[in-house]
């Protein structure tokens, strides 16, 4: 059984001969791995995803600056402009230390009053296929390897709006009816919906969808609020995963740090799959495991806030054993950090993880 299959196995109800397990990295751990083995964390490690992203073509962070600051907007000392005009401010060295997700969203949006303004800048056209050439071949690789291809559309429709508008922007467009978050949130629904279709059509076999949407005890907006304005949009990105899919099984995985028990049932009518990630520093695994065992799969559930970065190797072997009992208990569970491995996780931790991950499951 290879990758592919086992993690087919797993998803489907059957029976893997190992927990199928994820190695997401932060570039200064992937670097410090290929340092010390001479490969790539996936092959050194022999996870079982290959992961593909699709960067849209035609994007320009000079372009997408000219634009913003034709708006207004005056971009600070240090600033970085990215994909969508995303853009942040990255601290001094000297207080940025080895973090590597330290840093200030600057919203060049927050003060845009009008669609027609949006609608001027310089937005890719989700639907043009040139953004999704050679997605089949690479594809087609993967599977000859006999790993599982997974398509990357984290950031699906509320984070990318945020980080342009400002969390507070969102909240009063919405509580005053003002259309600006309403045609960002609509354009980055089509370019998920574009993506995933050309991810499926390609031959992917698991998509990642997710934004976060709860903090470390709760919602970060009302279950009111997420249910009016992100869960339709979230549908019809997973009903075009579906329709693509035709009669293939493609897996659906959500992602959304901190506590998110009180939408997991509706994730789950959404078309929801996998649950990424369970967090044991946020939610009661077991608990969620026992009321949603036979609805949903788990992905994620190996703390990078506590156990990866301060816990030793008999801690993170211990954490992949708590994944391999829920499976026993009759959980489907992909065993992975619960976050990407920050440069404070020590190389002898990621190694316990894999070799422990690695270990085939009894008949």
């Amino acid at each position: 059984m290879n990758s592919l299959e086992n993690f087919h196995a797993m998803l489907g109800g059957g029976k893997p001969s190992w927990l199928p397990f994820d190695l997401p990295v932060t570039d200064p751990v992937r670097k410090r791995i290929v340092r010390k083995t001479g490969l790539s964390p996936e092959e050194a490690f022999q996870s079982d995803f290959r992961h593909l992203s699709v960067k849209m073509k035609g994007e320009s962070p000079r372009r997408w600056r000219a634009a913003l600051e034709k708006t207004g907007f005056r971009f600070p000392e240090r600033a970085v402009v990215g994909e969508f005009g995303i853009s942040w401010q990255r601290p001094p060295r000297k207080s940025l230390g080895k973090a590597v997700h330290l840093r200030e969203m600057l919203h060049p949006l927050a003060d845009v009053d009008s669609v027609e303004s949006l609608a001027a800048l310089p937005w890719p056209d989700p639907s043009d296929p040139a953004h999704y050439a050679g997605l089949a071949d690479r594809c087609a690789e993967i599977h000859a390897s006999g790993k599982v291809a997974s398509g990357q559309c984290e950031c699906t429709l509320f984070e990318h709006t945020w980080y342009l508008r400002g969390m507070e922007g969102v909240f009063f467009d919405w509580a005053d009816e003002n259309p600006v978050t309403e045609w960002l949130l609509d354009y980055f629904t089509e370019r998920s919906i574009h993506r995933c279709r050309a991810f499926v059509r390609a031959g992917c076999d698991h998509i990642r969808l997710g934004d976060d949407v709860a903090s470390q005890n709760s919602l970060l907006l009302s279950a009111e609020m997420w249910r009016e304005n992100l869960k339709p949009r979230l549908k019809r990105v997973i009903d075009a995963i579906r329709e693509a899919a035709g009669d293939r099984r493609v897996w659906v995985q959500y992602h959304s740090d901190g506590n998110i028990t009180a939408l997991i049932g509706e994730l789950i009518e959404t078309g929801v799959d996998i649950l990424n990630p369970m967090q044991p520093e946020c939610v009661d695994l077991e608990a969620i495991a026992a009321e949603h065992r036979d609805r949903v799969a788990y992905s994620g559930m190996i703390g990078t806030q506590t156990t990866f970065p301060f816990g030793s190797p008999d801690d993170v072997r211990e954490a992949v054993a708590r994944c391999r009992r829920m499976h026993a208990q009759g959980a489907r569970v992909i065993v992975a950090p619960t976050h990407v491995l920050e440069p404070d996780v020590p190389m002898d931790n990621i190694i316990a993880f894999a070799e422990a991950a690695a270990q085939r499951l009894l008949s």
